[in-house]
């Protein structure tokens, strides 16, 4: 045998001997954890431990609950007017719009843009204001208002 041929025999035996000893480790692992696997039902079986039921204990009697008493309700005043007095109620909830012609509602001293709302009368102007017309909202905004008050701050207007 020529020296080139034994370097190259011994090379292949180097390379493939390690790849051999790899294989017959996992060859050997994974019989290992076969065995393991198909021992660990029985494991379980004969090491179970019955489950002991626990008692819960009474529950205490409760003493009757302290109940708070009520706090009074921050509520808003009302503005409350005559029945010819519609300006409280008009500063309160109309003026934001009707001052500056918000979204086209009539301003409070124009004329001309009142005249045909008045010729339809109170009662037709009062169901715009209560359900809402256009842009305005129901109640004319202000929900705390009573069907009195908001005649009220139509008469308000339709005077001025």
């Amino acid at each position: 045998m020529s020296l080139e041929t034994i370097q190259r025999d011994t090379s292949r035996t180097l390379t493939v001997t390690p790849l051999l000893a790899i294989l017959a480790m996992l060859v050997l692992f994974a019989a290992g954890c076969s065995d393991q696997q198909s021992s660990a039902p029985e494991q379980t079986q004969t090491t179970e431990t019955p489950a002991v039921q626990v008692a819960e204990p009474e529950p205490e009697p409760m003493a009757p609950a302290e109940v708070p008493e009520p706090v009074a309700e921050v509520v808003e005043p009302v503005v409350t007017a005559a029945a010819g007095d519609g300006e409280p109620i008009y500063q309160k909830a109309c003026k934001a719009c009707h001052a500056a012609g918000v979204a086209n509602a009539p301003k409070i001293d124009d004329k001309a843009a009142w005249a045909p709302r008045i010729a339809k009368g109170n009662d037709a102007l009062f169901e715009s204001v209560k359900n809402g017309f256009n842009a305005m909202p129901p109640m004319g905004g202000c929900m705390t208002c009573s069907d009195a008050e908001l005649r009220s701050a139509i008469a308000y207007m339709t005077a001025q």
